[in-house]
C-alpha cells in the first residue's frame, strides 16, 4: 500500500508541476517581484550538499496519572543529503552516516525529497517520503523494570516508521523571497517580511511485529497496547509568517507556521481493524543563518516540527529538529 501512495503522491506533484508552471508562467507579471528587494540569479544549475543532525521523538502517553510516557527515537544522528537543481525543480536524497552510539542500536535510513519554488506569488510544491526501520527506547528506566544498563538501550529492529507528505505554500509578498532563503537560487537585497499559508496532505505509516507498549504498561495503555499496524492519514493547514534580515551578503530569517491537521486513522490491533479521526494542532519553525553571495553560497538552518493525534484516551506526539550546515555553487 504505502509504494502506491508514494507512486500516487509523485505523478499528481510532478503533473502538477508540469502543468502548473505553463500556467503560472503566463501570469507571472501579476505578482512580478520587487527589484528593489530580490535579485534573480543568473544561473540555471545548482547542486547542494550538506550535512545535518536529526532528532525525531515518537512520544506515546496516557491520560492515566500513573502510565509512564513512552519514548522513541531513531538512532541516525548525523546525515548526509546532496540537492541538485535545474531552474525552478529540485530533487534531493539522504542517506544515514554509521552512527556513533553504538550502544543504541542502528537505524535503517532512508529519505527522497521533490521540491520547486517560482516566483509566483512565492507558490511552492513539495514531496518527500522518509522512512526510518530500528528505534530505541530512550526513558528504558520507567518502563523496563530493574534496568539499569545505560551501556545498552532496548533495541526495536522491527520498529517501521514511514512519513509521507505532499505540501503546497504561498507567500503574500512580492518583496521577500523564499528562493532566496530555503534554496539559495535567488538573492534578498533588503530586509522584509511576509504572511503565508502552508497546506498539504501527509500519510504516517507505523508497524512492528509485536505491539509497541513495553509490558510493565500494558494496564495502563488497553486501548493500543496491541497494536502493530497503522495508517494515519490527514490534511494540514498552517498560516505564517516569514522576515529576512539582510545585512550585505549575511541574511537572517525566521518562518513560523501554526495551524491545525485533520487526520483519518486506521490501525490493527492484532488481527482486528479500527477506525478513528482527529483533530489536532500542527506547528513549524524554521530559523536560518546564511551566506548568499553571486555563484557561491552557506547556510545554517534549525528547523522544528511538531504533530499529535489522539487514539481515544492516548496520545501521539511527533517532534521533528534538524540541524543542518551546507553550502553550494551555481553556475551556467
Amino acid at each position: 500500500m504505502k509504494f502506491g501512495v508514494i507512486v500516487v503522491l509523485f505523478i499528481l506533484s510532478v503533473n502538477s508541476m508540469f502543468a502548473q508552471y505553463k500556467y503560472l508562467d503566463n501570469i507571472k507579471s501579476k505578482s512580478k517581484i520587487d527589484s528593489n528587494y530580490i535579485s534573480e540569479l543568473p544561473f540555471k544549475f545548482l547542486v547542494n550538499p550538506s550535512f545535518y543532525l536529526k532528532t525525531t521523538n515518537f512520544t506515546i502517553f496516557s491520560i492515566d496519572p500513573n502510565a509512564n510516557k513512552v519514548i522513541y527515537k531513531p538512532n541516525t544522528p548525523m546525515k548526509l543529503s546532496i540537492v541538485g537543481a535545474y531552474k525552478w525543480l529540485r530533487l534531493g536524497f539522504s542517506i544515514s552516516i554509521p552512527s556513533y552510539l553504538n550502544n543504541k542500536g542502528n537505524t535503517e535510513s532512508f529519505g527522497i525529497y521533490l521540491n520547486t519554488q517560482t516566483k509566483i506569488f512565492n507558490w511552492g510544491l513539495d514531496l518527500f517520503y522518509i522512512k526510518n526501520r530500528g528505534y530505541y527506547l530512550s526513558n528504558p528506566e520507567l518502563n523496563i523494570p530493574n534496568w539499569t544498563d545505560r551501556q545498552k538501550y532496548p533495541f526495536r529492529s522491527d520498529l517501521r516508521i514511514t512519513n509521507i507528505g505532499l505540501y503546497t505554500h504561498v507567500l503574500f509578498s512580492n518583496k521577500l523571497s523564499l528562493k532566496a532563503i530555503l534554496q539559495q537560487s535567488e538573492k534578498q537585497l533588503r530586509s522584509a517580511g511576509g504572511f503565508g499559508i502552508q497546506a498539504g496532505l501527509y500519510s504516517n505509516i507505523l508497524k512492528n511485529d509485536s505491539g509497541i507498549i513495553p509490558v510493565s504498561q500494558k494496564q495502563y495503555y488497553p486501548e493500543i497496547y496491541d497494536m502493530n499496524k497503522g495508517y494515519f492519514t490527514g490534511f494540514a493547514f498552517r498560516p505564517g509568517y516569514a522576515y529576512t534580515y539582510v545585512y550585505h551578503d549575511f541574511y537572517a530569517a525566521s518562518i513560523i507556521n501554526i495551524g491545525i491537521g485533520l487526520q483519518f486513522q486506521s490501525y490493527w490491533l492484532e488481527s482486528d481493524r479500527h477506525f478513528g479521526f482527529d483533530i489536532s494542532p500542527s506547528y513549524k519553525f524554521q530559523q536560518v543563518f546564511g551566506y548568499n553571495a553571486e555563484s557561491s553560497f552557506v547556510k545554517l538552518s534549525f528547523t522544528y516540527m511538531s504533530s499529535n493525534f489522539n487514539i481515544k484516551h492516548t496520545k501521539f506526539t511527533t517532534n521533528f529538529m534538524t540541524i543542518s550546515l551546507g553550502g553550494g555553487i551555481r553556475f551556467l
